[in-house]
């Protein structure tokens, strides 16, 4: 309905000049001024037409902020509409007769078509590592004003629920004039920062923020003359850094994690200690395999192993439950693990195998599905069908200080079918449900854009799992694994490829030398190998 894509634009400089256009289609709109928040409405039906009426059912989203932040609804609602139309006054053609919400409805499908969508990256609380925010810019906005919009609302501050596990900007940030742009340069002029410290941390925000693309170099001004800064950008976000090669594949076999055939990776053989490379349920690999993490079944329950190759690969003692989630090392290193015992939050430390219950939000509750951004502040979690993030809190891997923020619900077309969670890019996930119809989303971090894809196929889904291929504003998303009824298939949106076989075959052990025999049935066609089930597959890192 064109009337639920009249509000898109910028509501910053063209607020007035947009709710002209959308008064046109009401017969009296005069005097109305609701601001230029807008309320982000789904279309869950067609329209019904009857007579002069038609009757469409709107489900409310959250709302889109003048500062380009979607605030997802904490309670999506569906409403059932009437739009009801007149003879425009004074002319030919039809209008509402009257408004059908005080707020201004945008549709969601408009934000692809009349909005970029656009990281903001803030600096982590230990000044580590940086972590996108998402914002939608319009593009009705000049494009030499742009990044002068981005910049200024980096100096505003991040979301609220990213609140203590990032940091603003450095005190006293302001831009001078306007960012300047040519095909070589972004040269953003700035005031009396003058310490070296906070001028290469922002340096590497803007970098960030403002993507300098091709040739083009980022120059930081003070007062209009050029200062130098520490260069080094692309490590200071983690969904890229040391990233190299495409990552190893691995996946359980038997109860024994195996190496799969990927790509150029032409490893052999894992090599663990087949004492504790058994009765494997799932597993996590560390980058460069410098650390194992290994649910086991022992003893009628679930234990967790954490250890390098070259190391004892030994139990956690103090975690012990029924059913431990697939871990997750946190900011792609091997120092800290996280799992959910009995659907419980634990973060561990690989050091010393201790154990600690997540505190904050996450005390109290239980949750089907887990997932860490590769930043290891940002997580996503399934709670009773339902999608949530929240900010992991925590100073570097001090295990006393993890907590998790409010939770915050993401509204997706799945509510209440969800299983699992997964990031796939900086700011998107997959999310899965079970049952008689599978289905596989993908959700941006804010719920503000979806694509839903039926698989055709029933079942259960566990072990969902995906890599974070690139980031900034990369549109290359990570490779998607999941178990559907205890097998691992390769997900490419709603097509499902089972793993092994063609599709990342098991690296097979070296052959034994054959031994010398006289038997007539030595030299008798060998019996063609049997396909082994492959489960619980993984990325390394």
């Amino acid at each position: 309905m064109d009337f639920l894509q009249a509000p898109a634009g910028d509501h910053v400089n063209g607020h007035t000049a947009i709710m002209n256009e959308v008064r046109k289609f009401l017969a009296d709109g005069e005097g109305w001024e609701p601001g230029g928040n807008l309320t982000l409405v789904r279309v869950v039906d067609e329209p019904s037409p009857r007579g002069n009426t038609a009757d469409v059912t709107l489900r409310h989203l959250g709302t889109l902020t003048v500062d380009g932040e979607v605030i997802p609804s904490q309670n999506p609602t569906e409403k059932r509409y009437r739009f009801k139309f007149v003879q425009k006054p004074g002319g030919p053609g039809l209008v509402l007769a009257e408004r059908p919400d005080e707020q201004l409805m945008l549709d969601v499908d408009s934000l692809t078509k009349y909005y970029a969508k656009l990281p903001i990256y803030f600096w982590n609380s230990d000044d580590t590592a940086l972590v996108p925010d998402v914002r939608y810019m319009p593009t009705a906005v000049a494009e030499e004003q742009r990044n002068n919009r981005l910049f200024d609302w980096l100096n505003n501050g991040s979301s609220a629920w990213l609140e203590g596990a990032v940091k603003p900007v450095p005190k006293d940030t302001q831009r001078v004039g306007s960012i300047v742009e040519d095909a070589h340069q972004l040269t953003v002029n700035l005031g009396a920062l003058v310490d070296q410290t906070p001028r290469d941390t922002l340096a590497a925000q803007l970098y960030w923020t403002l993507w300098p693309e091709g040739e083009q170099r980022l120059q930081l001004q003070m007062d209009g003359r050029d200062v130098a800064t520490d260069y080094r950008f692309p490590e200071k976000n983690l969904a890229v850094a040391a990233r190299g090669t495409d990552p190893g594949r691995y996946a359980v076999v038997d109860g024994v994690l195996r190496r799969l055939r990927w790509g150029n990776d032409h490893r052999g053989v894992l090599q663990l200690d087949d004492a504790v490379n058994r009765n494997v349920v799932s597993a996590a690999v560390a980058r460069d395999e410098a650390a194992f993490a290994l649910v086991r079944n022992v003893g009628g329950g679930q234990r967790l192993f954490i250890g390098s190759a070259r190391d004892q690969i030994a139990e956690v003692p103090g975690l012990r439950a029924a059913s431990i989630s697939r871990p997750i090392w946190l900011d792609r290193a091997a120092s800290t693990v996280l799992v959910l015992a009995d659907g419980r939050p634990w973060v561990v430390s690989a050091r010393d195998r201790k154990a600690e219950e997540v505190r904050g939000a996450a005390v109290g509750k239980t949750f089907t599905g887990l997932t860490v951004a590769p930043d290891g502040r940002r997580m996503a979690l399934v709670r009773e069908g339902n999608l949530y993030v929240a900010a992991l809190k925590r100073q570097g891997t001090k295990l006393s200080s993890f907590a998790m923020g409010d939770l915050r619900r993401v509204p997706t077309s799945l509510d209440g079918q969800l299983q699992e969670v997964a990031f796939m890019q900086e700011d998107t996930l997959v999310v899965s449900s079970s049952g008689d119809k599978v289905s596989l989303a993908q959700v941006t971090i804010d719920g503000a854009i979806e694509q839903v894809f039926p698989t055709n196929q029933r079942g259960v889904v566990t072990n969902l799992t995906a890599y974070v291929a690139n980031a900034g504003r990369s549109v290359t998303t990570g490779s998607v694994l999941l178990d559907l009824d205890g097998e691992a298939h390769l997900a490419f949106e709603g097509s499902l490829q089972r793993v092994g076989g063609q599709t990342m075959p098991v690296v097979p052990p070296k052959s034994p030398e054959p031994s010398p025999s006289t038997s007539p049935s030595a030299s008798a066609s060998p019996a063609p190998p049997i396909e082994p089930v492959l489960s619980a597959a993984c990325f390394e890192g």
